[in-house]
């Protein structure tokens, strides 16, 4: 996926295409934590994979985080996805 003006992991994520469900967004993020520090914070022109084979446990914790994680903060990587990304 290409990261377009406006995006977010939430909006892209929410797409019908992609997963039609924002609450997956975390999904992306881990699969892209080498190109992303801050979950809050994405660049338009990066090319990010998008997982489609994560198992209905992944997609449960992924969802699980994305409920809890709290306000979104420009430029910090929040400690709750550093825990999200060490499992």
């Amino acid at each position: 996926y290409s990261v377009m003006r406006g995006d977010s992991l939430w909006t892209i994520a929410a797409q019908p295409g992609i997963y039609g469900n924002a609450y997956e967004w975390p999904l992306i993020f881990k699969a892209n934590h080498g190109q992303i520090s801050d979950a809050d914070l994405i660049e338009p022109g990066q090319a990010l994979t998008i997982p489609r084979d994560a198992t209905a446990a992944e997609i449960a914790a992924a969802e699980r985080h994305a409920r809890t994680r709290g306000p979104w903060k420009l430029g910090v990587e929040e400690a709750s996805d550093r825990t999200y990304l060490s499992r």
